[in-house]
């Protein structure tokens, strides 16, 4: 599945087959994910101006199900490793759990998100944790959520940006880019590693 132009197309992994999945709108398409089912995809999509998620069998005629009705942008999606949950970023300040079997949503943490760019959430690798990038001072910081009991804790504390965070494999180690001696506020960060 892929978005060209803000229209959503399916396709072979070779490119022999091309078939746009027609939508009755003059909505833009962002971001789309297969679901579990391998027929079904999960996208965000304008509605009205704000982002939404919404979903779509692309083996029928069906009509495409709205899982969000926000005013506000709902963007970053990650699928859970299971396939049956979606981390997304609301707005500015909102993470959020949509569970895909009854599309409830919750709100994980209020936080310093910044939607103008806002930061990728992944779960690890057991589904277990939930990681994600917030500003403290103008520095992102790293922090898990324990999916558990809702436990939050911050990895990083330093002063300075660690970003793009990801999980190793086995979920045991955490990757990030930083450059530890000089904040990137307000220019930017210079050489990470």
């Amino acid at each position: 599945a892929f978005i060209s132009r803000g229209e959503l197309f399916i396709s072979d992994v070779k490119g022999k087959f091309v078939k746009q999945i027609p939508l009755k709108n003059e909505e833009r398409i962002k971001e789309v994910v297969w679901l579990k089912d391998n027929t079904t995809v999960l996208y965000t999509r304008t509605d009205k101006g704000y982002t939404n998620l919404f979903t779509i069998a692309t083996n029928t005629k069906a009509k495409e199900k709205q899982l969000t009705k926000d005013s506000r942008n709902n963007v970053n999606i990650a699928l859970g490793p299971k396939l049956d949950k979606v981390l997304y970023i609301s707005g500015r300040d909102e993470l959020r759990l949509l569970t895909l079997k009854n599309a409830k949503s919750t709100v994980l943490v209020k936080d310093e998100f910044w939607a103008l760019y806002a930061p990728q959430p992944h779960f690890s690798p057991d589904g277990n944790y939930v990681m994600y990038n917030a500003y403290r001072n103008f520095e992102h910081d790293i922090f898990t959520i324990r999916l558990a009991d809702k436990k939050i804790t911050n990895l990083t504390k330093t002063g300075v940006t660690e970003t793009s965070p990801a999980w190793s494999p086995d979920g045991k180690y955490v990757y990030f880019a930083s450059n530890l001696t000089q904040p990137s506020y307000p220019y930017g960060m210079k050489a990470p590693k």
